[in-house]
């Protein structure tokens, strides 16, 4: 029901940034998760799982500025809340279906984040704050090989010194198991519109992935290919990425 956590880890936001880059099916997280989680921080967070883990929510206080960085650039903190729900049992934190069978698993969650960094002077642009408040949700469904899921972001951003900005995005997500826990193919579409001060500046990733698991996440082979395309420089990039990973 109840936990206290406290250290440099991921704070809760944003489900792909909190699943392990290992238990992921493509080779890395989407743009529009690299942009709005940022993933640990220093911090205390109080969290729990009660009604036989149908809830998990969690609560904490941040420094605010990122792995690794122990001090705080000012006087107040990041705070951030996630809950889940989950009816049907724990959907684990693991891209591609390998726990439902018979039954379906199905979790859906909302979140928020409030932060204000000071932001250092460069060149002939004078020292400013931003203050971002991001809310988001996510939704995941896995069942019988199927993996489904999709998340969303929206930022509000605060400044004294230049103008306020909006910004949000979209990720969404499919694997399929063509065999039984070995062979799966995945898609992914993600859409990120990184101000609304600009028009037609919005980054678009698609993707496709082939994944061969020897022993489930731990033991795989990922190939995957996405487009990258950057309308404000309009610039259209391939990639192709193969990646062999043994964990223990």
């Amino acid at each position: 029901l109840f936990q206290l956590k406290a250290g440099q880890y991921k704070v809760p936001f944003g489900r792909q940034e909190l699943t392990s880059s290992g238990n992921q099916e493509f080779v890395d997280r989407s743009i529009v998760s690299n942009e709005f989680a940022r993933g640990r921080d220093i911090g205390v967070q109080l969290w729990g799982t009660p009604l036989g883990n149908k809830l998990d929510w969690r609560v904490g206080l941040f420094n605010g500025n990122g792995r690794t960085v122990s001090r705080n650039d000012n006087d107040t903190f990041q705070y951030n809340a996630r809950l889940t729900w989950q009816p049907l049992g724990d959907v684990r934190y693991s891209e591609g279906d390998f726990e439902s069978s018979e039954r379906p698993l199905f979790a859906i969650a909302g979140q928020y984040e409030s932060n204000e960094r000071a932001v250092a002077a460069s060149g002939t642009t004078p020292a400013d704050s931003a203050d971002r408040e991001f809310v988001g949700g996510d939704v995941v469904f896995k069942y019988r090989g199927l993996f489904v899921f999709g998340e969303f972001f929206d930022a509000t951003t605060e400044r004294q010194v230049a103008s306020d900005f909006d910004s949000d995005g979209f990720n969404a997500q499919i694997g399929y198991f063509i065999g039984p826990q070995k062979l799966e193919i995945a898609g992914r579409y993600a859409v990120l519109d990184p101000s609304s001060d600009r028009d037609d500046d919005e980054r678009e990733e698609r993707g496709l992935a082939l994944n061969y698991f020897f022993n489930k996440h731990p033991h795989k082979l990922q190939l995957d290919y996405r487009q990258l395309e950057n309308k404000a420089t309009d610039r259209e990039d391939d990639e192709v990425r193969l990646q062999y990973q043994l964990s223990f």
